[in-house]
């Protein structure tokens, strides 16, 4: 007789997870595969897996067995208007439901993106306020995350990357998705609120600027009194002397060139896969300064076809 643990390991290969998915369905025999039957037959628990591949819907699909999924096939559009007429108990209910669902006293906006088919964690801000609110109102913890440590300029960083990304100011919910490695939540832990972070983002990128109000409902950059700017950066960074090109002058240059190469035009945000750097339009090795005049957006490809051959 041959015997085996009646349990995999939370560490197990996609391949093996995979291979358990279909065992269950063919023991199943059902034309729907739920999670509750699911539970009752596998060898690892469906919240485990579908954390792993971001929902029941996505397990299903991943083993090849789509068709075994019951539910409605919601977009985040149709969930976000589905959450419009949830009232606050229904919100932190399915709150409480997916936190019980992982066996925890916590959970993460993730967590609600992969778990509920009635709302996205957007409605929970938008309903509260702040993600953290949503959270102390059903009663659960912040996750560990926040208790992860970025530095000022690590997060600065984040949302400049998605801040080019973009070609814009980003989006709450865009900073869940890639390039951002650093979840929306984070910054409202650390600034009070995400229109807090980005207001503390953008004073620190003009902080020469304290003058400069950000105007509600208006987009945050300001352009206003440029020639004062850029002879501010000039001061600030010794003459153009240091070689480095600090994230407050690397913000300036990509939104003085609408976060697009100035040789061939093109941009992340209307070309995925491009990848922005600043480039000295005069070599630094050929006593070209670090200044607003003489640095400029190019893409990767661009910018590594001049090398440190100055180009007019």
């Amino acid at each position: 007789m041959k015997f085996e643990l009646n349990t995999l390991p939370r560490d197990s290969s996609d391949a093996e997870i995979i291979a358990e998915i279909r065992r269950v369905a063919s023991v199943v025999g059902k034309k729907f595969l739920t999670t509750t039957d699911f539970d009752l037959h596998s060898k690892i628990h469906s919240s485990t897996i579908r954390r792993r591949f971001g929902g029941w819907q996505q397990v299903l699909d991943k083993a090849g067995i789509g068709e075994k999924y019951s539910g409605v096939k919601i977009s985040d559009k149709m969930r976000s208007q589905q959450a419009k007429n949830l009232t606050d108990d229904e919100i932190l209910n399915e709150l409480k439901r997916i936190a019980k669902e992982l066996n925890r006293d916590y959970i993460t906006q993730e967590d609600v993106n992969n778990n509920s088919e009635i709302m996205a964690a957007s409605a929970v801000v938008y309903r509260f306020g702040t993600w953290l609110k949503g959270l102390e109102k059903a009663g659960l913890k912040k996750s560990t995350q926040y208790r992860i440590k970025f530095s000022e300029d690590e997060l600065f960083e984040n949302i400049l990357n998605v801040w080019t990304h973009h070609g814009r100011q980003p989006f709450y919910s865009e900073m869940e998705k890639a390039p951002s490695t650093i979840s929306p939540g984070t910054y409202e832990y650390r600034f009070g609120s995400w229109r807090k972070a980005l207001e503390a983002f953008v004073e620190k990128m003009n902080q020469e600027d304290s003058n400069e109000k950000v105007i509600e409902n208006k987009p945050i950059i300001q352009e206003k009194n440029e020639a004062k700017r850029e002879k501010t950066i000039n001061n600030n960074i010794k003459s153009g002397e240091i070689r480095s090109i600090n994230l407050s002058l690397r913000y300036k240059v990509l939104s003085r060139d609408n976060f697009r190469c100035v040789r061939c035009g093109r941009s992340p945000a209307t070309n995925p896969g491009v990848e922005l750097h600043i480039d000295h339009k005069q070599p630094f090795s050929k006593q070209g300064k670090t200044t607003m005049e003489n640095l400029e957006t190019k893409c990767k490809e661009c910018n590594l076809g001049k090398s440190n051959r100055h180009i007019e």
